[in-house]
């Protein structure tokens, strides 16, 4: 029994001397953390930006105040390459630290890169165990580079901010729902082929002298900024190519037609004035599809039950009785149809179906869409839809009357 013990503990001693321990390990004084990227095109090459945190900013205060004097938080590098890994290896020929890219918040897409085609970027991130799937995506008017080196007050990191920015939208508006690296992989194999992808833009006085302050730390002083970012349409993909725009109320019907809306705001009109206008917080939205056909005509029925609570009214109406609830309800249900209609019709002449109604056609009859596959781009644009909405105000409010009925 001893001896067992014996040559158990020299195993044990031998396995312990033969562990190597964290062999591949990375010093984080080694690292250069990147919080965003930006894609572009140079002719036929790749241009990669990296926006990097700079540690010493970060453990000061706003902006960074070191013994160097004050500095930002970031850093804004790029490379130029054949291939988008090529570039980023191409960094070790200027960074002192090596580039970690496991904590990018955001890939921020240019204009020209986004319609040349994001194949190749969906290829890295799939092939590579460094990079993540949930990396949010975000397409710009101009170029990546440009909009990485700007600063996004009152935040130190620009690119956590796009990502604040995307999320807090998708949770209580829904007009321009975030996507990811893995949702741009999704529709590439998917029957639709169609995606729509957030555009931001700075808005405000579009001068040389206001772009020059938001590349500085000044702005950061001032009380408000004097461009502003902001997500102010969709950009709808054919495959990993950008083809066109949504506006904002075309995106909002978009994502009724899809069920995207987690919550919204909406505002209609009082019957009896159309110049007043309520306002509704959506706390829970639920959207159903169900295709059908006749022939070689598809129709979609697109099935909406809402419920909101009432924020804001102005019409002079007692909301303590049900008929003047009700009332309200049927306004509702009126704008989300025009909002769906919108979009609807907004995709449809296109002819990109970015609500991706292919797939569940697919699902619902397979042995049709084996004969229209090659033709389903004329289809969708044949293909109708028909709307049902029900609304219901669940509360109306801790007043039952307008502030002008009680003077």
């Amino acid at each position: 029994m001893r001896m067992r013990r014996r040559i158990a503990c020299l195993v044990l001693v031998a396995c312990l001397l033969l562990t190597t321990g964290c062999w591949n390990r990375a010093e984080l004084n080694d690292l250069r953390i990147t919080v965003a990227g930006g894609i572009d095109r140079v002719g036929d090459k790749w241009e990669i930006s990296y926006q990097t945190i700079i540690p010493s900013s970060m453990a000061s205060g706003t902006g960074g105040s070191t013994g160097m004097g004050s500095q930002p938080a970031i850093y804004v590098f790029s490379m130029v390459s054949d291939t988008i890994f090529g570039a980023r290896m191409k960094s070790n020929l200027e960074a002192s630290r090596k580039l970690y890219v496991a904590h990018a918040k955001v890939i921020v897409v240019g204009r020209e890169a986004a319609e040349r085609g994001l194949g190749e970027l969906v290829d890295l991130f799939l092939r590579n165990s460094e990079s993540r799937e949930s990396v949010e995506l975000l397409i710009t008017d101009g170029r990546a580079k440009d909009l990485l080196k700007k600063m996004v007050p009152p935040e130190k990191l620009p690119g956590a901010s796009y990502s604040d920015i995307m999320g807090k939208e998708s949770k209580f508006i829904s007009i321009f729902p975030k996507k990811t690296i893995f949702d741009l992989a999704l529709s590439l194999h998917s029957d639709a082929k169609s995606i729509g992808i957030p555009v931001a833009t700075f808005v405000g006085e579009d001068t040389e002298e206001n772009k020059a302050k938001l590349h500085s730390l000044d702005v950061l002083k001032d009380t408000s900024p004097p461009l502003s970012l902001r997500l102010t349409r969709l950009g709808v993909f054919s495959g990993d190519r950008l083809a066109g725009y949504l506006s904002g109320r075309e995106s909002m019907g978009l994502s009724w037609l899809t069920d995207q809306v987690k919550g919204t705001e909406l505002s209609f009109p009082c019957s009896q004035a159309k110049n007043k206008h309520n306002s509704i917080i959506i706390t829970s939205a639920k959207t159903k599809l169900r295709p059908v056909h006749a022939g070689t005509h598809y129709t979609m029925l697109v099935s909406v039950k809402l419920n909101g609570n009432l924020m804001e009214s102005t019409c002079n109406k007692d909301l303590s009785k049900p008929e003047v609830i009700r009332e309200m309800e049927r306004s509702i249900e009126a704008e989300v149809r025009d909002q769906m209609f919108t979009g609807w019709d907004a995709v449809r002449q296109m002819g990109i179906d970015v609500t991706g109604y292919a797939d569940i056609i697919h699902r619902s009859f397979p042995k049709e869409w084996r004969k229209m596959q090659a033709t389903w781009p004329e289809q969708f644009k044949r293909m109708d839809i028909q709307v049902q909405v029900k609304a219901t105000i669940r509360r109306p409010g801790l007043i039952q009357k307008t502030i002008q009925q009680m003077k």
